[in-house]
């Protein structure tokens, strides 16, 4: 598809700059800041009312499952089944489309941009603050999320708990390189954002017509292609 084979360049150049330092004459420059993820971004994580029964509604604020992210391939969640009521809002956290959140739990290390309003629970990670892009910062965590596992209990792993990720090792590159190596990837994720729009508005309207033409209710037998 088209979207993976976007996300497959953006990360073959995440890869290029920032693991082989293919421009850098093989090794991370002496002018990048050395530290721990922590000392570059702070790491929250979500909340849930409970017992969260008494929260779930068919209308009102979305609430992000781990499912809405495991079911897509895209880097961007566009649609969330399940919603909770307002009363729920002081107990959780509500994130704008846009923020950048990390799967803790169930699927553990599984990173996504929000492409909608939407409450977390606490099986979710987010970034208050970050010196980092969230384009930046999606590539890092798929590129290290085999090693974030391992850090954990292996096959069983299925909480990463939040000093796994602030103790983990890293740099910050100079801003310099962080807003060229942005300038080139961005224009990707804005690719691969539109492509999952469109999908949803096809999808959308053929889960629409599609029980109409099963009924009869509407007939195309007319129709000459």
């Amino acid at each position: 598809m088209l979207n993976n084979n976007l996300e497959e360049q953006a990360l073959a150049l995440f890869k290029s700059y920032f693991i082989d330092y293919d421009n850098f004459n093989g090794q991370a420059p002496d002018t990048w800041e050395k530290g721990v993820l922590g000392d570059f971004v702070e790491i929250k994580r979500g909340g849930s009312p409970r017992p969260i029964q008494n929260y779930l509604s068919d209308s009102g604020l979305h609430w992000l499952k781990i499912s809405d992210a495991t079911c897509i391939t895209s880097p961007f969640i566009n649609e969330i089944k399940e919603y909770i009521i307002e009363d729920g809002l002081k107990k959780t956290v509500f994130l704008k489309a846009g923020a950048l959140v990390l799967s803790n739990s169930a699927t553990p290390g599984l990173p996504k941009i929000l492409d909608i309003d939407t409450c977390i629970h606490d099986g979710w990670l987010y970034f208050s603050t970050s010196r980092l892009s969230n384009e930046y910062l999606y590539l890092f965590f798929k590129h290290i999320r085999e090693k974030l596992v391992a850090l954990g209990n292996g096959s069983v792993f299925t909480n990463l708990k939040t000093d796994i990720l602030k103790n983990y090792p890293t740099f910050l590159p100079t801003q310099e390189v962080l807003s060229e190596f942005d300038s080139i990837v961005k224009p990707l994720f804005e690719m691969i954002l539109a492509t999952t729009r469109e999908i949803k508005k096809l999808t959308t309207f053929r889960d629409t017509l599609l029980p109409k033409l099963m009924s009869g209710e509407l007939d195309v037998s007319t129709i000459n292609i």
